[in-house]
């Protein structure tokens, strides 16, 4: 059974340490149940609960607890509200996925790096113009920046998400927990790329989130995984994200 927690402050979490359950408690520790584009629901059996979803805009990401077994009657309940939501992507646990993916989705295969720390020889501006950093990391045809910015403003005054620069490279800290930081949207122009200004960055993000307790980590698809392999990045695993066919 899946149930939409309507005050998540009633409600004993028990995420486990894994990257679905940090952007999960991202979009809690954000929105929690206020707001009709952040619905956060429960994975239940008849017994107990077993995991969370968490619908934020067009994009989804669920999770179970530690230990909890899923029932080919659970699967089958996740492909149909997965059906009836419609998500534009969907980031799901293995365990939650059935064998045959899910229709009308395609799967993108990725790979986890940890991001190795660098030196303390240069200065990030830890307060770059938004603009710029999304008309760096994204493609205005098919992302809105009044939603992106409104987004990661909140989430910025909240300390929940950083943004960070380089000389023209940028990322985003989007998530915190378990001693874990999850880095997205890297990003250089064109014209300045193999010119070491991402990896420099990256590797001084590290570096200051090290002193603060945390090892940070990004995904990386097929596409750009090569390059992270190249700075000999250890690689953490691999899953897929699921994303609507246009």
């Amino acid at each position: 059974m899946i149930r939409r927690i309507e005050n998540i402050e009633r409600v004993k979490l028990r995420l486990r340490d894994s990257h679905y359950s940090r952007l999960l408690l991202s979009h809690i520790r954000t929105y929690g149940t206020e707001f009709d584009f952040c619905e956060i629901f429960e994975i239940a059996t008849s017994k107990k609960r077993i995991g969370y979803i968490a619908c934020f805009n067009s994009a989804m990401v669920a999770d179970i607890i530690e230990g909890a077994k899923v029932t080919n009657a659970c699967l089958r309940e996740i492909k149909a509200f997965i059906a009836f939501k419609s998500p534009v992507s969907i980031e799901i646990c293995p365990e939650l996925c059935t064998r045959l993916g899910f229709r009308n989705y395609i799967k993108h295969h990725r790979t986890f790096f940890e991001v190795i720390k660098g030196e303390d020889s240069f200065e990030l501006d830890p307060a770059p113009k938004y603009d710029y950093v999304f008309s760096t990391a994204f493609d205005s045809s098919k992302e809105s920046y009044g939603l992106w910015l409104t987004d990661t403003v909140r989430r910025v005054n909240r300390s929940l998400s950083k943004v960070y620069s380089y000389r023209s490279s940028v990322l985003t800290v989007r998530c915190y927990s378990s001693g874990q930081a999850y880095i997205t949207d890297v990003a250089t122009p064109e014209a300045d790329r193999g010119k070491g200004y991402a990896r420099k960055l990256l590797q001084k993000v590290a570096f200051e989130l090290d002193k603060e307790g945390y090892k940070t980590y990004l995904a990386a698809t097929d596409e750009t995984a090569g390059f992270y392999r190249s700075l000999y990045f250890p690689e953490k695993g691999s899953d897929y994200i699921y994303k609507l066919k246009e």
